[in-house]
């Protein structure tokens, strides 16, 4: 093991090892992962892409806290014999974010490593990893290190050089595993001298020679070319034309793929034979200038939590890479000590400066306290005619003092007829604001009276031939069943043999016929009944027929309702049917304005529906895995539910609540819910008039409350809150601008 290197100055000595030797304290992780040997390289897999290992670095920006945690990704893992599963450690990683703290240190007698380069090597020679133990392709022996009080920075920057590795255990004198050095966590750990690092220029540290490829070379080929060439990545260019070691300055760098990224696609169990780089490279790059500083270089790592960086020319063009290693290259003792000489000549001829300086502030200020004696006079000179000038002053003050109350009173005059004129113009905006939001309202009325129109006019005139159908079907009913009687006796009477009879009713299949006649009358029957229930929810929801305000039951007003949406309710290929769960309650009569009522119920379950379809649409999309949580605890949340439940409250008003386990909303968006023309859908399919609208008829004119709980993924809900009778004289929000058209025939 090499000896740290020392300097000749003892002074200089003592301070280097006790600078760089809690620097080196502060670069141990303590907590690397570590797997037995007879763990799966698969499982290795799974632990080195998700973990990440954490020492106490100090922060640049936090100089008075040293010991703040950052996280360093973990580019390896120790195997020795008792350590942990990889499930408990992927448990633990799930459940806190760290790896399980080890109460029980683990003996090093048989130490192996196994690293991002191991895995790169085993991709380039087409290894099957599923089927390998990471005891077979473990490097063993390890380089390691005993915990010694002589250790330094410089220490382990040399035997990182001596032996070309990357990873240093390090061992106590017990022989128990204390953690593992790593050239980042060095890095981090020593934040490099800031003088020294800004003397010195990113060309000056920088590796010319990169490893380049073509966009389209496939992920195995740039791990070959990682394990040909021992490098940790490949820098993608956008006219590279073959994947070699290449360089040429004219290349344009576009991504980078690290042995990082190997790792991850083979944790991913990727196809590595049929990715392209331009696919999984990382992009954009960070790029430095070959002028910047090589503090600018660790301040840029730091700040992208990187490892690596390009460095490119004014063009654009490659120039070549710095890395953490690289950045180490600036910590030479050598160098560091010729600094430091250098300083110290600096100081000395300082301090020179500072004597000559001081002698000639001495000189000043004798010569200031002569100046001081003739001031002294001319002040008490000064203060004669100040006093004069004093008196004089005070009566034109007094005079001043005067013109500003005068003034004062004109300004508060002022002040008020501004208030008066500002409070005038609060007024004027008031009521612009309620006359154009009047204006809307008038507008939706006017809409829905004429849906009301139509709706009454298209239901009176499907009405008068249902009726026309349904009366005449039960005597074709009853005039078939006689028919078929007749036609029954003739058989048992007259049951001669006719050839043309007989062919006759074997065309026609009597049999058949007799049997299906009744059942085809039948099915008449229910869809004539069933236009029928569809002409009367029509009428309900219109109520143009009936009185503005009355008692009227709630449940068929949502029942209508439901039945006009039902085109809506049905699946379709991006969405399942919509399940409606109806829990109604025992409600009276209610003295409320019905049609606009009915209204807000429309407006409700409608933007229930859209959002349904929002959320999960999108849910079906990702593999059938929803990310929503339902509200509504008897169905699963992949069902999409609109559940509507009525009730009489304790304060005897009548509840009506409306909910849906579609994707909720955010609390900024739940507060403008009811603001005129607020919307989040697309421009130009809605107005935002429709929930601003339903929250004046529930709030203004049934004098009721109307609220919307929401969290984002875990549905909506609607509160419709109106006491079961309403106080007479009150007038309507807004009345229709047509008349009324008579009802439909019954």
């Amino acid at each position: 093991m090499p000896e740290p290197y020392h300097p000749a100055n003892p002074s200089m000595s003592i301070n280097h090892s006790l600078m760089y030797s809690a620097a080196l304290e502060r670069a141990i992780d303590p907590n690397p992962p570590i797997v037995s040997p007879e763990t799966s390289l698969e499982e290795v897999l799974a632990l080195m892409s998700h973990v990440r290992s954490s020492c106490p670095l100090p922060s640049p920006t936090d100089s008075l806290q040293p010991n703040i945690l950052h996280s360093v990704r973990a580019s390896c893992v120790l195997v020795l014999e008792g350590a942990p599963t990889v499930s408990e450690q992927l448990n633990a990683i799930r459940d806190t974010g760290k790896l399980p703290d080890r109460q029980n240190r683990i003996l090093a007698s048989k130490v192996g490593i196994f690293t991002e380069r191991d895995i790169v090597k085993m991709t380039a020679a087409g290894v099957n990893l599923k089927t390998v133990k990471i005891s077979t392709v473990m490097t063993f022996p390890v380089v390691t290190l005993t915990e010694s009080q002589s250790h330094d920075i410089f220490t382990i920057l040399s035997v990182f050089r001596q032996h070309q590795i990357r990873h240093l255990p390090l061992i106590d004198n017990q022989g128990y595993i204390l953690g593992i050095l790593t050239p980042e966590t060095i890095r981090q750990a020593l934040q490099p001298v800031r003088l020294l690092t800004q003397l010195r220029e990113v060309k000056d540290i920088m590796s010319p020679n990169v490893i380049q490829a073509p966009i389209n070379a496939s992920v195995l080929e740039l791990a070959k070319l990682m394990a040909d060439r021992r490098v940790s990545c490949v820098v993608i260019c956008q006219d590279a034309s073959e994947t070699e070691i290449t360089y040429s300055r004219a290349k344009i760098p576009v991504g980078i793929v690290t042995e990082r990224d190997l790792v991850q696609f083979q944790a991913l169990q990727l196809d590595l034979g049929k990715m392209q780089a331009k696919d999984v490279m990382s992009s954009p790059l960070f790029s430095l200038s070959p002028q910047d500083s090589v503090w600018f270089a660790h301040e840029e790592m730091q700040r992208r939590r990187v490892r690596r960086l390009v460095v490119s020319s004014a063009e654009g063009y490659l120039l070549g890479l710095v890395s953490q290693t690289s950045l180490l290259q600036a910590l030479h003792p050598t160098e560091m000590y010729g600094a430091i000489e250098t300083l110290q000549e600096v100081v000395e001829n300082r301090t020179k400066e500072l004597k000559e300086a001081n002698e000639q502030l001495q000189r000043e200020i004798e010569e200031r306290k002569r100046a001081e004696i003739a001031l002294q006079t001319a002040h008490d000179n000064l203060q004669k005619l100040v006093e004069e000038r004093t008196a004089e002053l005070r009566a034109t003050n007094a005079k001043l003092e005067q013109d500003i109350r005068d003034r004062q009173r004109v300004e508060a005059a002022l002040r008020e007829s501004e208030a008066q004129l500002r409070q005038q113009a609060h007024e004027l905006e008031a009521a612009m604001r309620s006359l154009q939001q009047t204006q809307f309202q008038l507008i939706q009325a006017e809409k829905m009276s004429s849906l009301g129109q139509l709706v009454a006019g298209v239901a009176h005139e499907i009405n008068n031939p249902v009726n026309f159908i349904y009366g005449n079907l039960s005597h074709a009913t009853q005039y078939i069943q006689d028919l078929l009687e007749l036609i029954n006796l003739y058989q048992i009477h007259f049951n001669q043999t006719v050839p043309e009879i007989e062919n006759k009713i074997e065309d026609i299949d009597l049999d058949f016929l007799v049997s299906d006649l009744p059942k085809m009358i039948a099915s008449m029957q229910i869809g004539a009944d069933r236009i029928r229930s569809i002409v009367l929810s029509l009428r309900n929801f219109s109520r143009l027929d009936e009185a503005d305000r009355k008692r009227v039951d709630i449940h068929e007003g949502l029942d209508s309702t439901l039945l006009i949406l039902q085109h809506r309710l049905k699946g379709h290929p991006t969405r399942r049917e919509i399940i409606i769960l109806k829990e109604y309650g025992n409600l009276p009569k209610v003295d409320c304005y019905v049609g606009p009522l009915n209204q807000v119920f429309m407006n409700i379950i409608t933007n229930a529906i859209d959002a349904l379809d929002m959320g999960h649409s999108l849910n079906e999309r990702s593999n059938g895995k929803t990310s929503l949580r339902s509200p509504l605890s008897s169905v699963p949340a992949t069902s999409p539910t609109i559940r509507i439940r009525t009730q009489v409250d304790e304060r005897d008003r009548i509840s009506i609540s409306i909910a849906d386990n579609g994707p909720g909303m955010t609390e900024t968006v739940r507060r403008r819910l009811f603001e005129p023309f607020f919307t989040t859908k697309p421009v130009g399919s809605a107005t935002g008039l429709g929930l601003s609208i339903s929250y004046q008829i529930v709030v203004e004119k049934h004098k009721g409350q109307l609220h919307c709980h929401s969290t984002p993924g875990h549905g909506t809900e609607f509160m419709i809150e109106i006491p079961p009778f309403q106080p007479y004289g009150e007038p309507p929000l807004f009345e229709p601008a047509t008349e009324k058209t008579r009802s439909p025939d019954s």
